[in-house]
C-alpha cells in the first residue's frame, strides 16, 4: 500500500554558525533530528549540503554563480532536480522546481507560505516559515510520491535565496 500522508522535516537554523549558515533537520513527528545542512563560505557559487547525522553526504544544493536564480540538486554525480527563481522579483516570490522529472510551480504574495503544486494542481511540497522567532525556524511537508529529500534541498535553496539577507 502506497503512503499517502505527508512526510514532515523541521528545520532549525543555528544562531551561531561560522560555516555562514547550518541547519538541524528534524522528523517533525518524533522531533528526531535526521540531517545536518551546511552552507560553505567563501566560495563564488552558493552551496548548501545536506549530511545525515554520520556525516555522509546525502544531496548538495548549488546556486549559480553571485546572483543565485538557479539552483542544481544532486545527489552524488547525479542531478536529480533544479529550482528556478525569476531574476526580477516584481511582487511576491515565484518559482518553479523540477524535482525526478516533475515539474512544479510556487508563489506567495508574502513569501511565508509556499505550496508547491504539480501541472495537474497535485501538492509536492509545503513550505511554512515561521515569522516571529529568534531562531529560524520552519516546516516542510512532502507528499507522496515525491522523495523528502528532494523537497528538502530545494526549501534550503528557497531559504537561502529570499531570506538570508533578509534578517
Amino acid at each position: 500500500m502506497a503512503a499517502t500522508a505527508p512526510y514532515g522535516f523541521k528545520i532549525k537554523q543555528r544562531i551561531i554558525s561560522f560555516r555562514g549558515g547550518t541547519y538541524d533537520i528534524f522528523d517533525e513527528s518524533t522531533d528526531q533530528q535526521l540531517f545536518v545542512a551546511k552552507r560553505k563560505v567563501f566560495t563564488l557559487r552558493p552551496t548548501i549540503t545536506i549530511e545525515n547525522l554520520q556525516g555522509q553526504e546525502v544531496a548538495q544544493v548549488k546556486g549559480n554563480f553571485f546572483i543565485g536564480t538557479k539552483w542544481a540538486i544532486t545527489q552524488g554525480v547525479n542531478l536529480v532536480g533544479m529550482v528556478k527563481f525569476p531574476l526580477i522579483r516584481i511582487c511576491g516570490i515565484k518559482f518553479e522546481v523540477e524535482l525526478a522529472g516533475k515539474r512544479y510551480h510556487a508563489s506567495d504574495v508574502m513569501g511565508w507560505s509556499f505550496v508547491a503544486r504539480d501541472e495537474s494542481n497535485r501538492i509536492g511540497f509545503l513550505l511554512d516559515k515561521k515569522i516571529f522567532r529568534i531562531k529560524d525556524t520552519y516546516k516542510i511537508e512532502v507528499y507522496p510520491p515525491l522523495e523528502p529529500v528532494l523537497a528538502l534541498a530545494a526549501s534550503l535553496a528557497i531559504d537561502i535565496k529570499f531570506y538570508q539577507g533578509n534578517r
